[in-house]
């Protein structure tokens, strides 16, 4: 387990024993298992990746080889170190979160006990732990907690750049559609919204124009490849309310210039069922059957395909009022947190790799009270965390997206 060095006894309470794995393994798609966890992963790793073919022959008294070549090709994993930094004021902290362990009358603001893993844990590792989960899955460009240089790319962006992935597009009519414009204020201009509902997602590609996301401010980042749950204005029109990665901030979206055209790509309750049809046809059975294959999709495609399932169900009591059950036709269907939105992803969970180093220097939580040594009533708070991630075989993957 990772070491904990607290540099003043001032703090009572327990040493934060696990809190270095509870923010690096306790993401949530590492506690339902959808990743194989690599530990002692110091440097880069190698994953050695060995397939072959398997050739019936006629007996024979002479050994006689199949003749076939043994295919070993490799993958890596190499740790990125990254850290979470927080100063906090004493005074504050004793008022807000002490308080109430305090006698009453005094606040004893420089005397008073702070229990230091109940602190962390209340305050910080949930919020560690979600963006962990987009980390690994998003990978840093898309992940607004991450503003380390190193480079992270992420599962999803790594499958959907590699060669032999069994790759599947939205681009059919039944889930997309031309915009002819989209407006300073997110208002984009179809054909027909008839398909559309309030509080779908759509994901926003081959964006002409000038048009930009300013909802966390500055020049902004560009609308191509962003995701927004919508409101549909009028029969031709519908609103960009919210960036789908603005979903725990609640930040509505705001915009600079125009676009002149764009595809617009959904999965919604209209075409849910017809998705997972042409996904189920296509998976490989190998890999389907077994026991470790799980086929993963976002919150909003959940909830698409429950809606669906309550429309379908004609004169059945309660289809409105009872939970759906998520799997298709027998496949569980894995519902992800804080993920890529219209995206659906096949994969054995032998296949796909988180690496972390709980055991080494580079994993740590230091707590520091300053007022000893500088004379500031602060107390600082430093977590060390190393991670990696990959696959292993491309060609057992599957993977739709916009």
């Amino acid at each position: 387990m990772a070491q904990f060095t607290f540099t003043n006894n001032t703090y009572a309470g327990e040493a934060l024993a696990g809190f270095m794995a509870s923010t690096l393994l306790e993401a949530d798609s590492v506690k339902r298992g959808l990743l194989t966890v690599i530990n002692d992963v110091k440097s880069r790793k190698v994953i050695l990746d060995v397939d072959d073919d398997v050739v019936l022959q006629d007996p024979s008294g002479l050994f006689n080889d199949q003749g076939t070549t043994a295919q070993q090709t490799e993958s890596y994993l190499d740790p990125v170190v990254y850290e979470f930094m927080k100063q906090e004021q004493w005074d504050k902290l004793a008022q807000a979160w002490e308080a109430q362990s305090l006698k009453p009358g005094a606040f004893m603001d420089y005397e008073g006990v702070v229990d230091l893993s109940d602190f962390m844990v209340q305050r910080y590792l949930t919020k560690i732990q979600i963006a962990n989960e987009r980390l690994y899955w998003l990978g840093k460009s898309a992940t607004k907690e991450a503003s380390f240089t190193a480079s992270f790319n992420g599962l999803l962006p790594t499958i959907s750049a590699a060669s032999g992935v069994y790759k599947v597009g939205l681009g059919k009519p039944a889930t997309s559609m031309s915009a002819s414009a989209i407006s300073a204020s997110g208002v984009v201009t179809v054909s027909s919204t008839a398909t559309l509902s309030d509080g779908d997602v759509v994901s926003i590609t081959g964006v002409t124009g000038t048009i930009k996301d300013t909802t966390n401010g500055g020049s902004g980042i560009d609308v191509q490849g962003q995701s927004y749950f919508i409101q549909v204005a009028s029969a031709t029109t519908f609103k960009l309310v919210r960036n789908y990665n603005e979903i725990n901030t609640r930040k509505p979206a705001t915009f600079s210039g125009s676009a002149s055209a764009a595809t617009v790509s959904y999965i919604n309750a209209s075409n849910v069922l017809d998705v997972l049809t042409g996904v189920y046809a296509q998976l490989d059975p190998a890999d389907r059957s077994q026991e470790d294959f799980n086929l993963q999709i976002p919150l909003h495609v959940g909830y698409a395909y429950a809606q669906a399932q309550a429309n379908k169900a004609v004169n059945v009591l309660n289809a409105f009022s009872d939970s759906k059950k998520m799997d298709y036709l027998g496949l569980p269907l894995q519902l992800m947190n804080h993920w890529q939105a219209n995206t659906i992803l096949g994969a054995r969970s032998s296949n796909l790799f988180l690496g972390v180093d709980l055991l080494g220097d580079a994993s740590e939580l230091s707590t520091v009270y300053m007022k000893p040594y500088t004379n500031d009533d602060v107390v600082r708070m430093k977590a060390r965390m190393k991670a990696a991630v990959n696959f292993k075989f491309a060609n057992e993957l599957f993977y739709l997206s916009a």
